[in-house]
């Protein structure tokens, strides 16, 4: 019997270009939702808030996919590859996806009742999208689960990166970019700050104390 052996090498070089381009699609996208979003909330009070709580949503999703498969890379030895980045491409628009949905429930509450404070109408318009969000990501997670069970090995780091992705963004439609709104209407951002850099140091003093022990 003849065993055919295959090894396939990307050298460091292109592997570096391939991150580069990645970076460049990612920002060039990012820029493409920023001028969608705020030409199609033209309409809302001040719409340019919304494309860039959007953004901000987006690179909270992408920075905690990247921290998570930088941990499983280091557990479970996941490479990073071209199904990786494509993987991150597709979370950047689900997540922008779900935002937007959020978004034009608030837009939509903001117009019809601009007696009301904007902080009520963006709890309002949680509490009535929240139900379609989660619907959705579930129906998404259990096929992306079926896929993950009787897939390829080829495309498990794709699906892998999607369904975290799919989690995240869900989360981040929420409880980011839709407080970020809020943040920024009560022009809290200082305090917001020291709070994040006091959960910060809080969460670094806990990771110290477990590995000290």
């Amino acid at each position: 019997p003849i065993d055919s052996l295959a090894y396939d090498s990307i050298s460091p070089i292109i592997a570096s270009e391939t991150v580069r381009n990645a970076f460049f699609a990612m920002l060039a996208a990012s820029v493409f939702i920023l001028f969608y979003i705020w030409y199609a909330f033209r309409r809302a009070p001040k719409a340019y808030r919304y494309g860039i709580s959007a953004i901000i949503a987006l690179i909270h999703d992408t920075l905690i996919v990247l921290g998570i498969f930088s941990i499983l890379g280091r557990v479970l030895s996941i490479e990073v590859n071209a199904t990786f980045i494509i993987g991150i491409l597709t979370v950047a628009g689900y997540s922008v996806n779900d935002t937007i949905v959020v978004f034009d429930r608030i837009r939509e509450n903001v117009i019809k009742h601009p007696e009301r404070s904007f902080t009520s109408l963006v709890n309002t318009s949680i509490i009535e999208t929240i139900g379609r969000s989660f619907n959705t990501s579930l129906t998404t997670l259990l096929v992306l689960l079926a896929m993950l069970l009787i897939g390829g090995a080829s495309i498990r780091g794709l699906l892998l990166v999607v369904a975290i992705g799919v989690i995240v963004g869900t989360y981040s439609s929420i409880f980011i970019a839709s407080q970020f709104l809020v943040i920024w209407d009560r022009k809290e951002f200082g305090r917001a700050f020291r709070l994040g850099r006091r959960a910060s140091a809080v969460s670094l003093q806990s990771i110290f104390n477990l590995i000290s022990r």
